[in-house]
């Protein structure tokens, strides 16, 4: 059985969790919990979870721990550097999923013999629908990625990159991805609206639209998004002349995304500090 502590239980936090106990039939994992906000009620899928206010309480219970993963926000990581020094040992595996927070700050601000892992995760992982992204620092030896990649798949779909800086890039396009969907899903069914839609009209075609769409982009003989919407692109048509101002090269869809996707890779290399 291996042992999992959870620093941490916000949204992504308890997502991880989540899956993890769906799996624990096949997996085998004790897992605990470190969150210093009071949980007004915790849903019954975490009753063998164990809940600590903070690694003090953890620690009364001397309990091995095989794998530390980190999911409070970056800017509270000083708060339990402490917590953390004390539980490093060279058996036990951080993954972090942090924003950010380079191996080579954990390296010098816990241990530089620290095992350390970035992942990050995405919201639809609440769902076991995510996609992880996951770069393992040297000291991670392949039998432990074997393992490290089976409590991540317990979410959704697991990736490895080769290089730490990509981390980044795939915070900006995955990590914060899913707010980008929910945001045109918002802006189609306002402009329903605007133009003489009911809202329950509205926000039916709108969301419909887009589960839709990404049913067909996950098909098992799918077509890349590109001819997907090649296919639905007719000549001198209606989507056509929508695709027109969309896909303008000066001030179209591309530019602001790639844009929005810099400031996101921006603001990751701020939160390094």
């Amino acid at each position: 059985m291996k042992n999992i502590l959870l620093v941490g239980f916000g949204k992504m936090g308890s997502s991880l969790a989540r899956g993890w106990v769906k799996e624990n039939s096949k997996a085998k994992y004790n897992i605990s919990v470190i969150e210093k906000k009071v949980i007004p009620q915790i849903d019954k899928t975490f009753n063998n979870v164990n809940f600590y206010k903070n690694f003090d309480e953890f620690f009364l219970k001397k309990q091995k721990i095989d794998f530390v993963v980190l999911a409070v926000k970056p800017q509270q990581l000083n708060e339990i550097k402490d917590g953390l020094l004390k539980v490093e040992n060279k058996n036990t595996i951080f993954i972090s999923i942090l924003a950010g927070k380079s191996t080579k700050w954990f390296k010098e601000n816990i241990s530089n013999n620290l095992k350390i892992v970035r992942a990050m995760p995405n919201l639809p992982a609440s769902i076991s629908k995510g996609i992880t992204a996951i770069f393992c620092s040297k000291s991670i030896s392949l039998s432990e990625k074997l393992i490290i990649k089976k409590i991540m798949s317990s979410v959704g779909t697991v990736s490895f990159v080769r290089k730490e800086n990509q981390i980044d890039v795939i915070t900006g396009i995955s990590g914060s991805g899913p707010a980008y969907f929910f945001y045109l899903v918002e802006i189609l069914i306002e402009i329903g609206i605007d133009l003489g839609l009911s809202k329950k009209e509205s926000v039916n075609f709108a969301q419909n639209t887009f589960i839709g769409s990404a049913y067909l982009l996950d098909e098992e003989n799918k077509l890349s998004a590109k001819s997907l919407r090649e296919n639905v692109t007719s000549p001198g048509g209606t989507t056509e002349a929508a695709l027109k101002v969309l896909m303008n090269s000066k001030n179209g869809v591309k530019v602001l995304f790639k844009k929005a996707i810099l400031n996101a890779i921006d603001r990751a290399n701020q939160l390094k500090q």
